[in-house]
């Protein structure tokens, strides 16, 4: 009863320390989420050596990907410095999956997120992603001294492996990495197939005014640009 008693004491304290202004910072560290290790598992279960995937994770680097928020809106994207180094070395599955130059807003009021995407066509088009559905569990663990519940993205089209969110009540803060938001707290550990996403610092309150980026571009839906990306490059698409 007393633990609880702390517990609940240590969220009213975070909650109020934060709402203060409600703004905050967060890097992320961006990593592939599979090893070596689990690749020789493979060869070992299909027989054969898979030379694409040892090359894959030869070449491909860490990141680092940046959310920016206030009290109703955010945006996340890689961080600058890893951009201007990606142009000069080339793309790799990291990069490319954490967002490379995209920059994906989370508007909290509308309960949307839109992706700017500027580097496929010869202008830029804001993509109206499509709504989340989270299952949340009472799966638990410490993340960086806060505790924080496994959730899940039913929504997603993955049939593999859904996407898995660790998200903490004490910072409460709707948004996450990329296009995922809509958690009763901020999104701290995000598990893709391919990627994670793992904080590495936190910023709540900064001194300086969190300033949003405006958008730019024209609005168009997921359903609507994909059909675009098939008419324009119809070659990559075919059988």
């Amino acid at each position: 009863m007393k633990k609880t008693t702390i517990t609940i004491l240590l969220l009213v304290f975070y909650s109020s320390l934060f709402s203060q202004n409600g703004s905050g910072i967060v890097k992320y560290s961006v990593k592939l989420n599979f090893t070596l290790e689990d690749i020789e598992k493979e060869e070992k279960e299909k027989g054969k050596r898979l030379e694409t995937m040892r090359e894959l994770i030869a070449k491909t680097k860490d990141t680092e990907a940046i959310l920016k928020f206030t009290s109703t809106n955010g945006y996340s994207s890689v961080s600058k410095r890893m951009q201007i180094k990606e142009r000069n070395n080339g793309l790799d599955l990291v990069y490319s999956r954490a967002g490379s130059e995209k920059i994906f807003y989370t508007d909290l009021i509308m309960q949307t997120n839109t992706i700017q995407e500027c580097k496929i066509f010869e202008k830029c088009y804001l993509i109206i992603q499509p709504k989340l559905e989270w299952k949340l569990t009472q799966e638990s663990k410490l993340i960086g001294g806060y505790l924080c519940y496994k959730a899940i993205n039913t929504s997603s089209k993955n049939t593999k492996q859904k996407p898995i969110a660790w998200y903490a009540p004490q910072i409460p803060a709707s948004f996450g990495p990329k296009h995922y938001f809509g958690l009763p707290g901020l999104i701290l550990e995000l598990e893709e197939t391919a990627i994670i996403f793992k904080v590495k610092n936190i910023t709540l309150n900064p001194k300086n005014e969190v300033e949003i980026i405006p958008k730019k571009g024209t609005k168009i839906s997921e359903e609507n640009y994909k059909a675009k990306q098939r008419r324009e490059f119809s070659q990559f698409f075919e059988n």
